[in-house]
């Protein structure tokens, strides 16, 4: 309740009480008088009556004018105290109190200004000594994150559900599907190519990568743990819309007690590497046509003057000419092709070495959706090696596995592995008829598809970036036993590689208004609802419309929005997107915002411009100022769009009405200044949005000191203020 609404509550509460103290004290006096008395009276009164009325209505007003200056001078200074002495003992030390009251209450203002000034002086003189202190951690932390930022290869933390919990500059280009300018990102500007993730902190990785790729790197680490393995890193590769490949080197973070805590993920773009590859390629087979075509005439000619050793001068000199040409040709090819080869030579998809048996091992785990496996391993060193990219290969297994059990009726029931000469033989063996050479043709140019869901590239594909093949094969006489042999090149057993990665760590000591219901969003679950504020994500935002009235026909022309991250506002994660409204913005608007049409002019419609805000507020709490406002005018577009907000929302006016019932004013400006908080643009959807999350954040300490710690007591206690009820 309000505090002008308790006073007169409180005023009528006592005038009530004094009349019917009045009125009982004059019943008890009338009777004890006797009636010649009571006549007596009762003439008086009437001859006088004028008198008495005008002495009851003044004394009623003297009271009434004595509550309300008691009220104005003290009561309500009183409140005002108490709520800018919370302020300056929590979130703005720098706050000093201008209380109109009694002189009593002037003092004891005075007197808080006084004790804020040695608070205030006691403090910097604490902060410097603490800066001081921690200069030379910041410093090694700063050329830290300088070298993180401008690392050639993009880096990514997680922690062990997927959330991003860091990244550096690089990683935010190469995962990007669309190249942007320099800045462009920090625009937040939506683009008709916007990827369908979004990197930032605290958003899934999975949104990004798919995570079957994740999760079987994560699989393979924790198999190279549990073995005790020195090098436990695992690499894949992801291939985007554009068909962009970039290697992904997977690491896992132990904590000091060797538990899974979260993993790395270290981006490179091998495209043009590959590319490179691919024209090596190309060239090689080039030039093998050009040697054997050269090798057999030289080899024609020479078998030639052998045969006849007594040939004729003139035969003998045109065969002495085929030679000399054939060897200069051979000449200007090893002279022109090959020294092009030179900057392809170490191009190639990235394969890490494994060891055989555990490459059988991983495919009999991975497949058993499909086929129940035994293992037979025959004239097979148990340290053969060979270079894999273990998550496509053997994919591309059990994508062979399906076709063999779809297509032919074959269930394979055995893995053979050996390892004549140079190439190590692994036999997919079942009973029954071979597979016929045109459909393993046709497989080969399929895309990956099996138990873990599309894959960008064709079996085919796969088995060349591996130099593998796959041929069926039969052994028995009789034909009943027959397998699908596939050959994969050897390595030799490998010592520790430059590049092994180890497990770090880390030491023990140091684990380092619209008329809207903004309290019924379907967003409001119980299991969000009970977190702590502090631990939340929020997107603070704000609009900009064409006017004030969503049903008749305003529309948002600028939407501004900034991401909150454990108490920090994240300044290289907002938007901050104009939007074309299809109606002409009034003067009137004009001058609050100074958008003007033309500036609206090729800016996105609000269908993209929502879907892309809608994607970027996931998983979020809404905060805005007024909130109910905004919320009714992205409501409107509902039926346009089909994009529903279903987030829980929180409003910084409401908000205020809890901290500081005493005062009136809760525009933002106020509420800014009076909790320390710089506005630098009014009515720039941004700017807006980034102060109202500043004044969220020094709300939070508020809030809790007044025992409001979760997102539904918040909820309640807006609910219970006076602008909650508020209708327009």
């Amino acid at each position: 309740m309000k505090l002008n609404n308790k006073f007169w509550l409180f005023a009528i509460v006592c005038m009530i009480f004094t009349t019917a103290v009045v009125v009982t004290l004059a019943a008890l006096f009338w009777r004890q008088l006797n009636l010649s008395e009571q006549q007596l009276l009762i003439g008086l009164f009437k001859t006088q009556i004028w008198y008495f009325f005008s002495t009851a209505v003044f004394l009623f007003a003297a009271f009434g004018f004595t509550l309300d200056w008691f009220f104005r001078f003290y009561i309500i200074p009183l409140n005002q105290l108490i709520e800018e002495t919370q302020v300056m003992n929590t979130v703005n030390p720098a706050h000093r109190l201008t209380i109109n009251g009694g002189r009593e209450v002037k003092a004891l203002a005075e007197l808080i200004n006084t004790c804020g000034d040695q608070y205030e002086t006691a403090k910097h003189v604490i902060d410097q000594t603490v800066e001081t202190a921690k200069a030379k951690t910041e410093t090694e932390k700063n050329i830290l994150a300088a070298i993180m930022a401008e690392l050639t290869q993009g880096v990514l933390i997680c922690d062990p559900v997927g959330r991003i919990l860091l990244y550096n500059r690089r990683a935010q280009q190469v995962l990007n599907k669309v190249h942007r300018p320099d800045g462009a990102d920090r625009t937040g500007e939506w683009k008709e190519a916007d990827p369908d993730g979004f990197l930032g902190l605290h958003r899934s990785i999975y949104s990004l990568i798919e995570k079957n790729l994740v999760q079987y790197a994560l699989k393979e680490i924790q198999r190279k743990l549990d073995q005790k393995k020195e090098n436990v890193s695992s690499h894949f590769v992801v291939v985007t819309r554009g068909r962009r490949q970039l290697r992904v080197e997977t690491l896992p973070i132990l904590d000091a007690d060797q538990r899974f805590a979260g993993f790395v993920l270290i981006f490179s773009d091998i495209t043009h590497q590959l590319e490179d590859a691919g024209r090596l390629n190309q060239r090689l087979k080039k030039m093998a046509r050009s040697l054997r075509s050269s090798i057999a005439a030289i080899r024609s000619a020479v078998d030639l003057m052998i045969q006849f050793p007594d040939m004729a001068g003139d035969e003998k000199k045109n065969f002495l000419g085929i030679l000399s040409s054939e060897t200069r040709s051979l000449s200007r090819l090893l002279g022109t092709e090959l020294n092009g080869t030179g900057s392809f030579a170490k191009s190639r998809w990235p394969l890490s070495p494994i060891l055989a048996t555990d490459f059988i091992s991983t495919l009999k785990n991975e497949a058993k959706p499909i086929a129940d496996l035994t293992v037979e391993v025959a004239e097979c060193d148990t340290r053969c090696m060979i270079r894999v990219d273990n998550y496509s290969l053997v994919l591309a297994m059990q994508f062979v596995l399906d076709c063999l059990k779809k297509e032919c009726q074959a269930n394979c029931d055995r893995i053979r592995l050996t390892a004549p000469g140079n190439l190590v033989q692994v036999d997919l063996i079942w009973q029954g008829e071979p597979v016929k050479i045109e459909a393993l043709r046709r497989w080969n140019d399929l895309p990956l598809a099996g138990s873990q869901g599309d894959y960008p590239l064709t079996l085919k594909e796969v088995l060349a970036n591996h130099q593998a093949e796959i041929w069926p094969h039969t052994e028995d006489p009789i034909g009943a036993e027959t397998c699908l042999r596939l050959f994969i090149p050897m390595v030799q057993s490998e010592g520790r590689s430059e590049d092994t990665r180890t497990v770090t760590l880390p030491p023990k000591g140091r684990p380092d208004f619209y008329d809207f219901d903004l309290f019924n969003q379907a967003g409001q679950t119980p299991e969000i609802e009970n977190r702590m504020l502090g631990e939340l994500t929020y997107t603070v935002f704000d609009t900009e419309t064409t006017g004030l009235d969503p049903r008749g026909g305003d529309e948002i022309i600028s939407i501004g929005a900034i991401r909150v991250v454990n108490g920090r506002l994240l300044h290289s994660e907002t938007i901050n997107q104009l939007v074309a409204p299809g109606r002409p913005v009034p003067v009137d608007s004009f001058k609050y915002h100074g958008i003007d049409d033309g500036m609206l002019e090729g800016k996105p419609s609000i269908e993209k411009a929502l879907s892309f805000f809608h994607r970027f507020t996931q998983n979020t709490v809404l905060v805005a100022h007024n909130a109910a406002f905004d919320m009714r005018m992205l409501q409107m577009k509902e039926t346009l769009t089909g994009i529903r907000f279903i987030n829980p929302v929180l409003d910084t006016m409401h908000l205020s009405a809890i901290l500081h019932p005493a005062h009136r004013d809760h525009s933002l400006n106020t509420i800014a200044r009076r909790l320390g908080v710089v506005v630098t643009k009014r009515h720039d959807a941004l700017s807006d949005a980034i102060a109202t999350g500043e004044v969220f954040l020094k709300m939070i300490s508020l809030l809790n000191e007044q025992g409001i710690h979760t997102l539904k007591d918040a909820r309640i206690a807006s609910q219970r203020t006076y602008y909650a009820r508020l209708k327009y």
